[in-house]
C-alpha cells in the first residue's frame, strides 16, 4: 500500500509505504488547514522560492527528472557533477552517524541517538524548551502544557499548523532535486559511475520507547523513496528555532545552536547528508525573513506572541526569586552562560561540547559549512538577503534597517561555500553571531564596529567631539536619542514581495516605505511604532543600549 503524505509533512517523507502509519496519517490529515481558506496575510501566499534559493545544489548533483510520487520509477535518478563535494558529503555523514552509534548494542539507542529520535518526532515542544536552559526551559514547557501561551503555541508549536515552524512546504524543492537518502542504493543516482559508494555504511538506530511509553521511530522504511534535499525536519527546526530566537534574542545563540543540533540529528540517524541540513537552514532563515517582513503578520502574530511569552517567563522568574525582569532572570539562572543549553556530544564537525555561550557560537558556526571546502570565490563583497535586517528588530530595536544590515554583513561567514551562489546571502548568515553583538556607532550613526559573542547584545554610541556638527540622524551622547531613529525598523522589502538579496550591506529601503509596507514605516505613525517597540524592549531588558567615549579605530570591521 502506498499512501501520500499530507503537504505539511512532506519534509518528513515524500511517500509512506508502511501500513501501520495509516491511522497516524489520518489523524495528521485532520490538522491540515483547508486549502480553499483565504490567505490572511501577504506572506501566506508568497512563500520564498526554495527551488531557486537552493539551485546551486545542481552544481554538485543533478537530477535526471523531478520525482513523481505516483511513479516510484522516477525516484533518485541523476548524475554526480562534483564528486569531491559529494565525497565529503558522504564521508561526513558516515563519521557523524557512526560516532553517535559508538557504544550501542544495536538494540538500545545511545544518549545522542535518543535525542535524535525525539527531534525526529517533528514537535517543537520537544525540541525547543531545553534551548532556554533547565529553569527557563521548564517554565516554557509548563506554560505550553497548561495552555498559558496560546499565541506562542500558535506561532511556533502547534503540530502541523504553526504559523512559522510549519510555514514552508519543502515538497516542490524535494521533488525537483530528487536526491536519494544515504542508506539506499544510489546506483541510478550516478554515484557508482563517479567512483563513489553505492550506499553508505549507516548505523541504523532502533525504534525506541521512552519511559513515558512514547515510541520514537527513525522512519527508515518511510524514506526509501523520499528525496533527501533539502531536509524538511531541518527546515522545521530552524524555522521554529529562529522564530523563538527573535522572541527571546537574549538567548539567541543558545536557541539557534539547539536548532542546529536538531538538524544535525538527521545525520545522526543516517537519513540525511550535511548538504541537506545546510539547505534546511537556508529554508528556515528565509521563512522567518518572509514572516518578519510581512508588516501585518508581525504586528498581529509575532509581537503579541513575544509579549505573551516574555511576560509569562518574567512572572515565573519573579515568583521564584530570579529577578523582576527577564534579563535579570537570564543572568541569575545562567541561561546565557554555563547553566543554559548544553550538549556534550562532539563529532567530526562539532569539535567542542556546548557548555556555555562561547562554545555554542563555535558549534553553530561549524555547522554553517560542515567542513566543506569553498567551491566558489572567497572574499566576495558581503551579501545580505533583502529583508533579513528585520530578524534583528527585537535584538537591536534602536538601530535603523541599514544599520542592522551592516551588523549582518559584518558577522556573515566567507563566500564560496556550497549552496552560497544561489542563496542570495542566506548561506553566509551567522545569526548567532549577529544577535550576540556589541554594535558601536559613531556620533553620526555610522556603524564603526561589530563585536559578536557578547553575553548581552548592546549598542554603544561614541560621544561627539565638541567641534562636531549635530549628527544627521539625531544620534548623540544620550542613549534616549537612540529610541527613535528616523528610519528605525524600516524594511527593505515589501510585505507582498519575495525577499531578495542586496550586495550593499548598508542599503536603504528599496521603495517599500513609499508603498506603506515597510517594517515600521518612516511616517509619523511608523516612527511612533518604532519608538514604542524600542521603549518596550528596552524596558524588559531585551537589549541594552550603552553610551561610552572611545576613539575611532578604523571604521566598520567587516568579514569581507
Amino acid at each position: 500500500m502506498m499512501l501520500q503524505m499530507p503537504t505539511f509533512l512532506r519534509g518528513r517523507a515524500a511517500r509512506v509505504s508502511t501500513p501501520i502509519l495509516v491511522a497516524t496519517l489520518c489523524l495528521a490529515v485532520s490538522a491540515v488547514p483547508e486549502a480553499s481558506a483565504a490567505s490572511a496575510y501577504p506572506s501566506d501566499s508568497t512563500q520564498p522560492d526554495l527551488v531557486s534559493l537552493l539551485s546551486d545544489y545542481s552544481n554538485y548533483w543533478k537530477a535526471a527528472n523531478s520525482y513523481d510520487s505516483k511513479d516510484s520509477s522516477t525516484f533518485g535518478k541523476g548524475t554526480v557533477v562534483n564528486a569531491d563535494v559529494l565525497r565529503h558529503d558522504d564521508e561526513t555523514t558516515v563519521r557523524i552517524n557512526n560516532a553517535a552509534a559508538a557504544g550501542s548494542d544495536g538494540t538500545t539507542p545511545t544518549a545522542q541517538q535518543k535525542r535524535a529520535l525525539i527531534d525526529s518526532d517533528y514537535k517543537m515542544d520537544e525540541t525547543l524548551p531545553d534551548s532556554l536552559g533547565p529553569i527557563l526551559g521548564a517554565y516554557f514547557s509548563e506554560g505550553l502544557k497548561q495552555g498559558k501561551l496560546p499565541l506562542t503555541d500558535e506561532l511556533l508549536i502547534a503540530s502541523g499548523t504553526s504559523l512559522i515552524s510549519n510555514y514552508l512546504d519543502t515538497g516542490d524543492a524535494k521533488s525537483t532535486y530528487n536526491h536519494p537518502r544515504p542508506f539506499v542504493d544510489r546506483t541510478n543516482a550516478g554515484y557508482v559511475k563517479a567512483g563513489l559508494s553505492q550506499t553508505l555504511g549507516i548505523d541504523k538506530v532502533p525504534v525506541w520507547t521512552d519511559s513515558a511509553g512514547t515510541e520514537h521511530n527513525p522512519g527508515y522504511d518511510w524514506f526509501i523513496t523520499s528525496p533527501s534535499f533539502p531536509s524538511g525536519h531541518t527546515t522545521y527546526a530552524y524555522s521554529g528555532g529562529i522564530g523563538l530566537a527573535t522572541l527571546i534574542p537574549e538567548l539567541a545563540p543558545e536557541i539557534l545552536t539547539r536548532a542546529s543540533e536538531a538538524g544535525n540529528n538527521r545525520i545522526v540517524l543516517g537519513v540525511h547528508y550535511p548538504l541537506d541540513i545546510m539547505g534546511g537552514r537556508i529554508d528556515g532563515e528565509a521563512a522567518n525573513v518572509a514572516r518578519w517582513s510581512d508588516t501585518a503578520f508581525r504586528t498581529d502574530k509575532i509581537l503579541p506572541a513575544q509579549k505573551e511569552l516574555r511576560s509569562y517567563l518574567t512572572s515565573r522568574c519573579k515568583a521564584d526569586g530570579y529577578g523582576d525582569t527577564l534579563a535579570a532572570c537570564i543572568e541569575k539562572t545562567g541561561a546565557n552562560d554555563k547553566n543554559g543549553y548544553a550538549n556534550s556530544f562532539t563529532d567530526a564537525v562539532a569539535t567542542v561540547a556546548v557548555t556555555d555561550r562561547a562554545s555554542a557560537l563555535t558549534v553553530y558556526k561549524e555547522r554553517l559549512t560542515y567542513g566543506f571546502s569553498q567551491t566558489g570565490k572567497s572574499g566576495q563583497k558581503a551579501v545580505v538577503p533583502e529583508g533579513a535586517e528585520n530578524l534583528l528588530i527585537t535584538t537591536f530595536p534602536t538601530l535603523s534597517a541599514s544599520q542592522r544590515r551592516t551588523v549582518l554583513a559584518d558577522t556573515e561567514i566567507d563566500s564560496g561555500y556550497p549552496l552560497d551562489s544561489s542563496s542570495e546571502g542566506y548561506q553566509r548568515l551567522n545569526l548567532a553571531a549577529a544577535m550576540s553583538s556589541k554594535v558601536t556607532l559613531s556620533a553620526d550613526g555610522t556603524v564603526v564596529k561589530v563585536e559578536p559573542g557578547q553575553k548581552v547584545a548592546s549598542v554603544v554610541v561614541e560621544k561627539a567631539s565638541s567641534n562636531s556638527s549635530k549628527a544627521s540622524n539625531g544620534a548623540s551622547s544620550s542613549s534616549s536619542s537612540m529610541n527613535a531613529p528616523s528610519k528605525a525598523g524600516s524594511s527593505s522589502t515589501s510585505s507582498n514581495a519575495k525577499p531578495k538579496s542586496s550586495t550593499s550591506a548598508g542599503a536603504s529601503s528599496t521603495g517599500a516605505s513609499s508603498k506603506g509596507s515597510s517594517a515600521l514605516a518612516s511616517t509619523g505613525a511608523g516612527v511612533g511604532a518604532a519608538t514604542a517597540l524600542a521603549a518596550a524592549l528596552l524596558a524588559t531588558g531585551c537589549v541594552s543600549t550603552v553610551v561610552s567615549r572611545r576613539h575611532r579605530d578604523g571604521g566598520v570591521t567587516s568579514s569581507r
